[in-house]
């Protein structure tokens, strides 16, 4: 009885695992690849923390190698606020350099879900996506 208890409670986590939590695929494109460096991208849960590297829910990096390239995070749980910025993180500091004169501008290639841009930093709700099913896919074109 012990076993079939044991086992029953496992299939149930995994079940549950399943039915909360989906992938996330980030395709970026427009890279620079010729510059180098590595891409930073970032998976943000909430505006408290939008656009700040130390405060990303999830966090992966990694080399340019082409164009174009996709970052999968998996294990996401479903939630409906979530937002992706991706940095070509030329020089290796894992943070998106930004030049101050004449007006602050990015030094650095960068870009967030939705492909949302303005004249300032991206608005978080405009880059806001849910994820609700199994998976979500997102495009995101670099900007330099």
């Amino acid at each position: 009885m012990l076993i079939f208890c044991v086992a029953f409670a496992a299939t149930a986590r995994a079940v549950a695992g399943e039915a909360g939590a989906g992938t996330v695929a980030v395709a970026i494109a427009g890279i620079k690849a010729d510059q180098g460096g590595d891409l930073v991208v970032l998976l943000f849960r909430d505006e408290a923390g939008w656009l700040d590297v130390e405060r990303a829910f999830l966090k992966k990096v990694a080399n340019v190698e082409s164009d174009s390239m996709t970052v999968t995070f998996e294990e996401v749980p479903y939630d409906s606020a979530y937002a992706v910025e991706v940095i070509h993180d030329r020089n290796g500091n894992g943070k998106l350099d930004m030049r101050k004169f004449p007006y602050p501008k990015p030094k650095e290639g960068a870009g967030v879900s939705n492909n949302t841009f303005r004249l300032g930093p991206p608005s978080y709700d405009k880059a806001r996506f849910a994820l609700a099913g199994p998976s979500v896919s997102l495009r995101v074109i670099m900007r330099y």
